[in-house]
């Protein structure tokens, strides 16, 4: 049986957390990639940069994840949520 349902809220702040996370996990080898492309390129590398980029673009990622959550709430209200389809996992045998 399927059920058709939308998301009509997200909460902001722990939908920026999780995301955020999430996001980090992807941009670290990024930004040590980027990193290591400067230390090749120039033969120094100051170790409070990587620091800093990671925590600016953990605060930058929470921030916009925060707005973005927020903008699809007032869209959701409007127009309608995300509207998806939930059905009944099958029961498992042992």
């Amino acid at each position: 049986m399927t059920t058709k349902k939308q998301i009509t809220y997200i909460s902001p702040g722990q939908t920026a957390k999780a995301l955020v996370l999430v996001y980090l996990t992807f941009s670290i080898p990024l930004v040590l990639l980027a990193f290591l492309a400067a230390f090749i390129r120039y033969g120094e590398l100051p170790g409070l940069a990587i620091i800093s980029a990671l925590v600016l673009n953990a605060i930058v990622g929470f921030v916009l994840l925060w707005i973005a959550c927020h903008l699809y709430n007032w869209v959701a209200v409007r127009f309608g949520g995300i509207e998806i389809a939930l059905s009944d996992a099958p029961e498992e045998e042992y």
